[in-house]
């Protein structure tokens, strides 16, 4: 809410026609601030030469230069400078005239896990009659760490653990699968064999924004009935995995995963509703695991 004021607060007085800081322009009399555009924002950190932007922005413009020195927070602050990132300055200027400038920033790709999620807390040092109490002084910064997308990461062997098994395919922990790359759909790829022998699934990457790395599907038949009732067959027999609109199914390109979420109705018997919703992750491994489960059983 705090964020949602702000923002508000900072459209409004931005839209003041003549608007200005020095006694030789026309102003208004409401007062000049400076702050942060944003209390809370995610930088994808996909390389270690690329300077990111973190807007700051001000309520009037002025004839003059105003500079403002900018400093880390160390409480809620766990990346640590000259290690997983840097500022290109300490200070930022919002030069005459103009309404808004930016502190950069860049991380360090090569120094975060695949799993990092650093944080750092920024402070603006400006005049207390500049600060809006509303919004603040400070800022808090997400780095995370976004490997470059290859499709060949989500093609050769993976394995298939879903809450489907535990209510139909209780014998089943886990299934290994061969996946291979769909020739008919740019970023698309083909699991075979994803809940039964023979009946696989088409799913597609969407790489548009790294922060929202989404999976797309369509509805697919991906098992039988009979083959998880005990031979009961209704409908068509074949179980339909449509995509689950309340959740989003993703990918994760450093970890080598896929999260999927599917609602699950028997076809040609839609009428008796859904028989479950339930995740399922994919996820990839090397030839050597694969073949060692195969050795165990699996």
């Amino acid at each position: 809410m705090k964020r949602f004021f702000g923002k508000l607060g900072i459209i409004a007085f931005a839209a003041t026609l003549f608007v200005g800081c020095s006694e030789d322009r026309v102003s208004y009399a409401g007062p000049d601030y400076v702050m942060f555009s944003d209390s809370l924002q995610t930088i994808a950190i996909q390389n270690s030469e690329t300077y990111y932007d973190i807007p700051v922005s001000a309520t009037t413009a002025c004839d003059y230069d105003r500079t403002y020195a900018v400093e880390v927070v160390d409480k809620g602050s766990n990346a640590i400078e000259g290690l997983h990132y840097e500022l290109q300055s300490n200070s930022v200027t919002i030069k005459a005239g103009e309404l808004a400038s930016s502190v950069k920033i860049k991380g360090f790709y090569e120094n975060f896990e695949d799993t990092d999620s650093l944080g750092i807390n920024l402070r603006l040092v400006a005049p207390q009659e500049k600060i809006w109490d509303i919004y603040g002084d400070e800022t808090k910064v997400q780095l995370v760490k976004i490997c470059p997308f290859d499709i060949q990461r989500f093609i050769g062997y993976a394995k298939v653990t879903s809450n489907f098994f535990t209510d139909y395919m209780q014998d089943t922990e886990f299934r290994l699968v061969t996946v291979e790359q769909d020739p008919e759909k740019e970023n698309g790829v083909i699991i075979n064999d994803f809940f039964l022998d023979g009946m696989d699934l088409k799913i597609s990457f969407n790489t548009q924004k790294p922060l929202e790395p989404k999976v797309e599907m369509e509805t697919q038949a991906v098992t039988k009935l009979s083959e998880i009732s005990g031979g009961a067959v209704l409908g068509t027999d074949m179980v339909l995995a449509v995509p689950y609109t309340g959740a989003v199914s993703y990918f994760n390109v450093c970890q080598g995963f896929a999260l999927l979420y599917h609602t699950f109705y028997v076809e040609g018997y839609e009428s008796a509703g859904p028989i479950g919703t339930y995740p399922t992750v994919v996820e990839w491994i090397s030839e050597e695991e694969y073949n060692y489960l195969k050795k165990q059983g699996y």
